[in-house]
């Protein structure tokens, strides 16, 4: 039926639509394409001059400024330094089974797509993107609608899929007229701790006590003072790191307070207890030696330390250098629990003596947690974060639907 040059066309098509299929489909096929490593998982890196990605979670619009000062103390001033922010706003789900994440995308008018649904939404999203017009920060608002019990998933997914390499997430109390803080949704406690257990990079918890005040601060009228409490090991390196990085805006003053403790391991109580752990102590030492250049070199930093036997040195310590507007403090500090009782357990011990009502203060705190691969690879071996069985992308709107199988 065919002859030889029918044939040989017909060969040579079969070759060159089999070798064209593996290129075209990489190509057009986004879920085929090999994506790039997630190195950056904390903010303590070789290189520091890579783009800063965090993730800020938001309960609410009282929580926008806090997260906008943050962000913009975060920024430093050098445009080689960039920040990326990806603002998730959590809400809880009342009415359907299914978990839905949204990338708003504004409107010509400024507006998103959905403003008719949900007003208050509409106000975090424009001020963040009145936040991202007036400063040179990529900003992406977003929202993610879930049952309490598994909006955690939907947070570690995000910050997988965005590469961050620290959470922001709000404490679960908020701050009182008269300047103390009451619990709002229960569901958000545990949701913070889930997150503490599964997520993929650092997280912070911050206890908002009005950073800035109630309103954005531009960045010509900056001026915060922000204290580290250091007593060893990675989180409190990566509460440092944080610090140093916003010690770089123009408008910020830090104080940077190590605890030297005599003693190692104290029997007697009341007396600090900090485990002797020669690797940790020698990075801590190997940290603090890269970071010295930099706090004795800056006039925006001023490093301390202290000598403290006991909780009874520590207190005044801590009351002394608490006149600020933001302190960063690590959560597994080596010390011994510094309150006499608490009901947040996860801040560690001076986090949750500092956002303990026995200890007021007006300075709102940032409790870090770095991320520790050996101890997160075997918490998600037991207890593994679902990942979006399937995801569906919507390029008019922009919106990312999250169909997780339960």
């Amino acid at each position: 039926v065919l002859n030889d040059q029918t044939f040989a066309i017909f060969v040579l098509m079969a070759l060159f639509t089999t070798f064209i299929t593996t290129p075209l489909v990489t190509a057009f096929y986004k879920p085929a394409r090999k994506s790039a490593p997630y190195k950056h998982r904390t903010i303590q890196r070789k290189n520091p001059e890579s783009q800063l990605r965090i993730l800020a979670c938001l309960h609410s619009v009282r929580n926008v400024p806090t997260i906008i000062n943050l962000i913009e103390a975060s920024r430093g001033t050098r445009s080689r330094r960039p920040v990326g922010v990806y603002a998730m706003h959590l809400m809880e789900l009342s009415e359907r089974p299914s978990a839905i994440l949204m990338v708003h995308k504004a409107r010509n008018n400024g507006l998103p797509f959905w403003n008719r649904v949900r007003p208050d939404a509409d106000q975090i999203v424009v001020a963040f993107e009145a936040y991202q017009q007036l400063s040179s920060v990529s900003v992406r608002p977003m929202t993610a609608i879930s049952d309490l019990a598994d909006i955690h998933e939907d947070i570690c997914a995000s910050a997988e899929q965005k590469r961050a390499a620290i959470i922001i997430l709000p404490y679960h109390k908020h701050q009182r007229f008269d300047g103390m803080l009451e619990p709002g949704a229960t569901g958000f406690h545990a949701v913070n701790v889930k997150v503490l257990e599964n997520a993929p990079c650092s997280v912070g918890i911050l206890v908002d006590r009005g950073l800035g005040g109630t309103t954005q601060v531009t960045a010509s009228e900056v001026a915060h003072s922000i204290a580290v409490f250091f007593f060893g090991g990675p989180d409190d390196r990566e509460a440092l790191a944080y610090g140093i990085r916003m010690a770089e805006h123009p408008g910020i003053s830090l104080t940077v307070v190590r605890f030297l403790v005599e003693v190692p391991l104290l029997a007697r109580r009341g007396s600090v207890r900090i485990a002797v752990d020669a690797d940790e102590r020698s990075e801590d030492e190997d940290f603090l030696a890269d970071c010295k250049g930099k706090l004795l070199s800056s006039y925006s930093i001023v490093y301390l330390e202290k000598e403290v036997t006991g909780k009874a040195d520590i207190l005044p310590v801590i009351k002394e250098h608490s006149r600020c507007d933001l302190i960063l403090v690590g959560r597994s500090a080596r010390t011994e629990a510094l309150a006499d009782r608490t009901d947040s357990p996860e801040l560690g011990p001076v986090g949750s003596l500092l956002a303990s009502s026995e200890f007021p203060i007006n300075a709102s705190v940032l409790v870090v947690q770095q991320y520790n691969r050996m101890v997160n690879a075997a918490s998600s071996s037991e207890d593994m974060v679902d990942t979006p069985r399937s995801v569906a992308y919507d390029s008019e709107s922009e919106s990312v639907h999250n169909n997780r199988t339960k």
